[in-house]
């Protein structure tokens, strides 16, 4: 399990923990032209996505950390 930051309106800051196995792609995302980035994390055994606040950069020593 890695820990991640949650960037969902409803939970924004609030932890969130998932399964490194699970994570299909990792890839950097920004909702408005101009806006700021933010990450996607696509996985999961039904195929959900995640907005966090790490980079995909931090994601992948977090990933390779949890190994």
């Amino acid at each position: 399990m890695i820990k991640l930051t949650n960037l969902a309106i409803e939970h924004r800051g609030n932890p969130l923990y998932i399964n490194s196995d699970w994570i299909v792609a990792v890839f950097p995302f920004s909702n408005d032209e101009g806006g700021s980035l933010r990450t996607v994390v696509y996985g999961g055994p039904t195929g959900t996505s995640w907005e966090v606040e790490e980079s995909p950069e931090e994601i992948q020593q977090l990933i390779r950390a949890s190994k």
